[in-house]
């Protein structure tokens, strides 16, 4: 019971959840992550020296027959043998090693291409931990955006409210009007039902979270409801970071490595292949009739074989062909995803940019809306404001608190694209 308990207070209580606890949860029981883990561990499992051909091949062979047959034969002696029933047993065993000791470089070249596939492997495990890290990042703030917007609007209701009981008490006195009164109730009405909406909005962005981290035991969580920032380099840095360490980019290059070795494993075949065999062998024939009725041999052998394919009908050409004109598209592809990635961080920079000054704007203009209602709700406690004026300093800062969650929202937004591009997740 002791054990239960703190389980139980977590699920009646609000657990807060920090950014980087959302990441190690992701990182542990993401499900894209787990099949991605297992297809890099297949691929490292694959690359050995035996799949590749360097060690030798044993093989055990056995085989046995019992025959009932009718036997006739004639010898030279003249001597005949015609007899039915006749019981023949066979048995054959053997033990052969095989070993390759030349393949035109194939084998080197296959350890290459395992080699380069394994590599290939954790580049795709890096590439869906970042993407796994822009998700959390995301949604995240998305439900950070969206708890301060709750802030914002409850901050509202309790100055639609203030406005209420005023409009209210200057009706009671008779110096007010039932309209004041009623628009209050209007605007309280549709806070409210915007309230309802941002949190439905909430309670999705957290359901997406739970999503991506895998994480059901946390059903009733708290984000720690501020953005970070953290500075990006300049322009010319941005674009070095891109061709070093940004995964899509490795990818393709390792698609152009990878081909390279399998050209060498094609080019192989016209090359000789010398190996050496070793037998050891045992054979037992026993028979009722017949010139042998018994035969049996125990021995060992040793040789060699040797091949050399003069002429394939030019297979081994039109795969080259093939494998030259993938070569081709490979580089084609790594200079395709330079020039769109370039592209795009050069607008996602330009967008964090304007998102820096939007965000200050939106900073200098929310400290105005709030001077400006102040002023104005003091205003209309000692009478000498009017209902317009404080209706039009409500909706101002309304608009001006709006622009400024966006504007935090936007900016942490642009810095994630520009830290994803730049490989900066995953060190």
């Amino acid at each position: 019971m002791l054990m239960l308990l703190p389980c139980q207070l977590v699920a009646q209580t609000n657990e807060l959840l920090s950014y980087k606890g959302a990441i190690e949860l992701a990182l542990n029981n993401n499900f894209d992550i787990q099949i991605t883990k297992n297809a890099a561990s297949i691929a490292s499992v694959e690359n050995n020296i035996g799949s590749a051909g360097f060690l030798p091949r044993a093989d055990l062979n056995s085989n046995g027959t019992i025959a009932n047959s009718q036997t006739k034969q004639e010898f030279s002696s003249g001597q005949t043998v015609n007899k039915n029933g006749v019981i023949s047993k066979n048995f054959n065993a053997g033990l052969q090693l095989s070993y390759t000791l030349f393949d035109g470089f194939r084998m080197f070249a296959t350890k290459e291409r395992l080699a380069l596939l394994e590599e290939q492997g954790e580049l795709n495990l890096k590439l869906q931990l970042e993407n796994t890290i822009e998700a959390v990042t995301l949604n995240y703030y998305q439900i950070v955006k969206q708890e301060q917007s709750i802030k914002g609007i409850l901050a509202m209701m309790d100055v639609t409210h203030e406005r209420l009981k005023l409009a209210e008490t200057k009706l009671t006195i008779g110096s007010g009007s039932k309209v004041e009164v009623l628009q209050a109730k209007l605007d309280l009405n549709a806070q409210k039902s915007n309230l309802l909406l941002q949190r439905s909005l909430l309670q999705e962005a957290k359901n997406n979270l739970l999503q991506v981290m895998q994480a059901p035991q946390l059903k009733n969580f708290v984000v720690d409801s501020t953005f970070e920032f953290e500075p990006l380099a300049s322009m010319d840095v941005i674009r070095q970071k891109i061709e070093s360490n940004n995964r899509n980019v490795q990818l393709a290059k390792q698609m152009l490595l990878i081909t390279d070795a399998e050209m060498k494993e094609i080019k192989s075949q016209s090359l000789p292949r010398l190996g050496l065999l070793s037998n050891h062998s045992f054979s037992r024939n026993q028979s009722t009739a017949g010139f042998a009725l018994f035969n049996q041999n125990l021995g060992n052998s040793v040789g060699f074989n040797f091949t050399w394919n003069i002429f394939n009908g030019f297979i081994q050409k039109r795969q080259l062909e093939v494998a030259r004109i993938q070569q081709h598209s490979n580089r084609l592809q790594v200079d395709r995803i330079l020039s769109s990635l370039y592209t795009e961080s050069a607008n996602a920079y330009l967008r964090w940019l304007n998102d820096q000054q939007t965000l200050k704007l939106e900073e200098e203009n929310i400290q105005l809306a709030e001077q400006s209602l102040f002023i104005m709700l003091e205003r209309m406690k000692l009478g000498l404001g009017n209902y317009l004026e404080t209706k039009e300093s409500q909706s101002s800062y309304e608009a001006a608190f709006t622009r400024l969650v966006n504007a935090r929202f936007n900016l942490k937004e642009s810095e994630t694209r520009l830290r994803k591009i730049t490989g900066e997740f995953i060190q």
